[in-house]
């Protein structure tokens, strides 16, 4: 069965198609602590010492079914991922690179049903960046080769089906169907320096 996924207010709503292969990542990179920050869904996104749960697909899997209108995407940088959120409740998508030609998605867990990802994405989870962890001791960097072996596979087929231009965030001539805020470096470094106080939500589950 397809795997259902929506924002926290439900306005935006869709599905990751079955088949192909996946990859899971714990991620504890200066970036995607950021984005929390940015959203401020610092407690949503993070564990912890940082880390961020990505569940990786190719692009072409996730379909969208209600509230496109809602999608937005912003860069940390002019030359950083397109990080996609649901703006009406600022629930983080996924982050994607800026050109479909690598057809790839890392979709946020809090985005997804919780209860059904070790099934519907099996597999080890690597760990990356931890030397960006907060805390200590750091967490242990783990599966990076395999995950980068899973990221080959997963940009390579979707490139040798043609299914790599069939994306609900790129169009047919491969820009992004929203318009990327872009943040200024005096930007960042406000975000860095002093974050947004967190949306509170009393209904959100622990992170991994």
């Amino acid at each position: 069965m397809p795997h259902p996924f929506s924002c926290q207010c439900q306005k935006l709503q869709g599905v990751v198609l079955e088949g192909g292969t996946c990859s899971r990542v714990l991620c504890y990179c200066k970036d995607c602590q950021a984005f929390a920050r940015y959203l401020r869904r610092q407690s949503a996104m993070l564990n912890d010492q940082g880390g961020t749960h990505i569940v990786q697909v190719a692009a072409h899997r996730v379909r969208f079914t209600r509230g496109m209108e809602h999608l937005a995407v912003v860069r940390l940088s002019p030359r950083g991922l397109l990080r996609w959120y649901a703006s009406c409740c600022n629930t983080p998508i996924g982050n994607t690179l800026p050109s479909h030609a690598l057809a790839f998605i890392g979709l946020v867990d809090n985005l997804l049903t919780t209860h059904r990802i070790p099934k519907d994405f099996p597999g080890r989870m690597a760990v990356v960046h931890t030397h960006s962890a907060n805390g200590s001791p750091k967490p242990v960097a783990k599966g990076l080769p395999g995950n980068i072996w899973r990221f080959i596979k997963i940009v390579a087929t979707a490139r040798l089906s043609g299914k790599h231009a069939t994306s609900a965030f790129f169009n047919e001539h491969g820009q992004p169907v929203v318009t990327p805020h872009v943040l200024t470096k005096e930007e960042r470094t406000a975000l860095a320096s002093a974050p947004a106080p967190e949306i509170i939500d009393d209904e959100q589950e622990p992170r991994p």
